[in-house]
C-alpha cells in the first residue's frame, strides 16, 4: 500500500471497530475489496514495469551487441573477398591457378572433401564446359562425371560434333564450378561459393575460350549471372560472359532423373552449335 491507502484503511478500520462500517454489506465489501485491489494492482504494475525495463534493457544490449558482431563479420567478409580477388588475379596460367586453389586453405568445405577436382581435357580447346561440383565418386576418380552421368555427358559432346574426354584427341576442356563437394555453413561466415567466384572468373579469363557452356545453374549463380543471361528460357538462350558466347544447359544429374529436361538442353545447344558452324564456314 502507498501512504494514502494506508491512511484510508486506518480510517475504515476505526469505523469498523466503532461499528459504523459493516463489512457484511455489499457497499462496504466493495469498498474494502477495491482498496486492497488497488494496492495489489499497483504492486503488480511496479513489478511488471521493472521486468519490462529489465527485458528491454537486456534486449537492446543484446541487439546492439549482435549488430556490432554482424557489422564486424561483414567487414571481415568484405576484406576476405578483396584478398581472394587480389590473390586470384596474380595467376597467369592454368597450372599456377590450380596450385593456388589447392594451397588456399580458407574454404569451409575442405573438411569434408577428399581432394580437389581440377580441369580435364584439352586446355587449348575453343569450347569450355563449366560443370557441377563433384560427387564423392567423382572426387575419388578425379573425373567431372562418372557412371551414367559420364555416358550422358559423352553423348552430349558427340551430338555437338565434338570429341569427349575419354578420347586422346579430345577437343573440349571441362572445369568444375566448385572443385570440391560443398558443405553448408551455419554461421555468418562467407560461403565457399563467394570465395570460389574470383578463382572461377580468373579460370575463364586465362582459358579465354571462344564458346562456353554452363552445366546446371551453379556456374551462373556463383558468377551472379542468373538474371543477366535469362537461362530459364525453355526455347534456349545465347548469352554473353566476358565477351564469350555462353549458354546454360540442365544439370546432367537432373537430365538422368527427368529425361524431359533434355529438350530444354538441346534447344540451348542448337544455338551454340549453329554459332560454331557459322564460324567454321567463314
Amino acid at each position: 500500500m502507498n501512504d494514502i491507502q494506508k491512511t484510508i484503511f486506518a480510517f475504515l478500520w476505526d469505523y469498523k471497530q466503532a461499528g459504523i462500517l459493516d463489512p457484511n454489506t455489499d457497499n462496504d465489501e466493495y469498498l474494502l475489496s477495491q482498496l486492497f485491489r488497488l494496492s495489489t494492482i499497483q504492486k503488480e504494475k511496479i513489478r511488471i514495469d521493472q521486468k519490462d525495463e529489465e527485458y528491454f534493457l537486456n534486449k537492446n544490449q543484446s541487439n546492439s551487441k549482435s549488430l556490432i558482431e554482424r557489422k564486424s563479420q561483414n567487414v571481415k567478409n568484405f576484406e576476405l573477398i578483396l584478398e581472394v580477388e587480389s590473390f586470384a588475379n596474380t595467376f597467369k596460367d592454368i597450372p599456377s591457378l590450380e596450385n593456388g586453389l589447392v594451397e588456399f586453405k580458407k574454404f569451409h568445405s575442405l573438411k569434408g572433401s577428399n581432394k580437389f577436382l581440377l580441369g580435364a581435357g584439352n586446355r587449348n580447346s575453343k569450347i569450355l564446359f563449366v560443370s557441377e561440383p563433384p560427387s564423392y565418386e567423382e572426387e575419388l576418380q578425379q573425373k567431372p562425371y562418372v557412371g551414367e552421368a559420364a555416358k550422358l555427358f559423352e553423348k552430349i559432346i558427340e551430338a555437338m560434333g565434338l570429341i569427349p574426354l575419354n578420347k586422346s584427341n579430345c577437343n573440349i576442356f571441362v572445369i568444375p564450378a566448385v572443385p570440391f563437394r560443398i558443405v553448408k555453413t551455419s554461421d555468418d561466415k562467407i560461403s565457399d561459393l563467394e570465395l570460389i567466384k574470383p578463382f572461377l572468373k580468373r579460370y575463364i579469363e586465362i582459358i579465354s575460350p571462344q564458346y562456353m557452356i554452363f552445366v546446371s545453374k551453379m556456374p551462373s549463380n556463383i558468377l551472379g549471372l542468373s538474371e543477366f543471361l535469362k537461362f530459364d528460357n525453355r526455347e534456349g538462350y545465347l548469352g554473353d560472359y566476358l565477351g564469350i558466347p555462353t549458354i546454360e544447359i540442365e544439370s546432367i544429374k537432373s537430365m538422368i532423373n527427368n529425361p524431359e529436361q533434355k529438350r530444354k538442353t538441346w534447344n540451348s545447344l542448337k544455338l551454340i552449335i549453329q554459332l560454331m558452324q557459322n564460324e567454321n564456314k567463314q
